[in-house]
């Protein structure tokens, strides 16, 4: 007897065993103290239980819940958060977690595993950064072969390499960041500014602000642009959303001027500045960039103005068969 009290008495935590059979006993005295789970809101009367637990300093009946209850929703915060401890949602204490003893070679094979967890992104990152600067560097290289001619381009690539190795990844650096510059929007709040439409004032309180049921006016759809904006030019945030085919065709137009500005610039300018190939290629590329802003500019304001003018109908035969009359006419046109 003597020796089985102190065994007990020399372990730190009760065993599952126990806590279960004290689970058994309802609480008496206390009316508070009903017990029921805050998880799945059962309690004795409903089903009774053996795994009750209170690990938390909350008191009355939320301070109970069941054993099995508490694994679940301790197992769904560590697999979001497999670093920060586990806390009650009410008073904020700290769950007493004790997880069995491991051997030395569970241990182990388990910092092993935390060291590859921790260092296994930290390679991987500098992998794919020593991929984008090769990548980078073998971009500005075939840039400045393309540009200047081949003859050219090897006799400053063998003048100066360790200061081309730092130009030369600059270049489609530069070209993407030239992407975010967007002239045409300017374009865009000019040409709306000199012809912008209001609420009408009969559709205006006595306070000047729009009744129930008005029309919107053109702040709404200025509002509804800058909420979504295209994502042409914005690489940032549209790798970052559901807009992948944009950004890639911006990334594609942005690596690919060069290339446009060459055979623009022979093209267009090549007699004209025989003997300035570079400012034939500089206005080659400024002859694309204006072009493709303009009909970019013109693309937005169009879809801009069917959005504006746009109205729903009833939904009676003679519209239903109108509508149909229409598509079969012009089977292209979508709404």
């Amino acid at each position: 007897m003597y020796r089985r009290n102190r065994s007990s008495a020399q372990s730190p935590m009760p065993s599952r065993r126990r806590r279960l059979r004290s689970g058994v006993e309802p609480p008496t005295g206390n009316p508070e103290d009903d017990r029921m789970c805050w998880i799945c809101l059962n309690g004795d009367e409903d089903q009774p239980r053996r795994d009750w637990l209170h690990p938390c300093r909350c008191r009355g009946t939320n301070k109970w819940v069941h054993e099995a209850c508490l694994s679940r929703w301790i197992d769904e915060k560590q697999i979001q958060a497999p670093d920060v401890p586990v806390t009650c949602t009410q008073c904020r204490t700290q769950y007493i977690i004790v997880m069995p003893p491991l051997c030395r070679f569970d241990a182990l094979l388990e910092l092993l595993d935390k060291v590859y967890e921790r260092l296994c992104p930290s390679v991987l990152m500098g992998i794919l950064a020593s991929t984008v600067y090769f990548s980078a560097v073998t971009y500005g290289a075939l840039t400045l072969l393309e540009v200047s001619g081949f003859e050219t381009g090897m006799r400053i690539l063998q003048e100066d390499p360790t200061l081309l190795m730092i130009l030369l990844p600059s270049v489609p650096a530069l070209l993407l960041l030239g992407r975010m510059v967007r002239w045409d929007d300017t374009v865009i709040r000019w040409l709306r500014r000199h012809n912008r439409l209001g609420v009408p004032a009969a559709h205006l309180d006595a306070m000047g602000e729009p009744l129930p049921g008005a029309p919107l006016d053109d702040d709404y759809f200025d509002q509804l642009e800058r909420d979504h904006p295209d994502s042409d030019g914005q690489l940032g945030g549209a790798l970052a959303t559901e807009h992948l085919g944009r950004a890639s065709t911006s990334f594609c137009i942005a690596l690919s001027l060069p290339t446009v500005a060459v055979i623009l610039g022979q093209c267009l300018f090549g007699r004209l500045f025989e003997c300035n190939k570079l400012l034939a290629i500089f206005l080659g590329g400024m002859s694309f960039v204006a072009t493709k802003g303009m009909a970019s500019v013109y693309l937005r304001q169009s879809q801009y103005q069917r959005k504006r003018y746009r109205f729903v109908m009833d939904y009676t035969p003679e519209n239903v068969s109108q509508t149909n009359r229409n598509r079969n006419r012009n089977p292209v046109q979508r709404n």
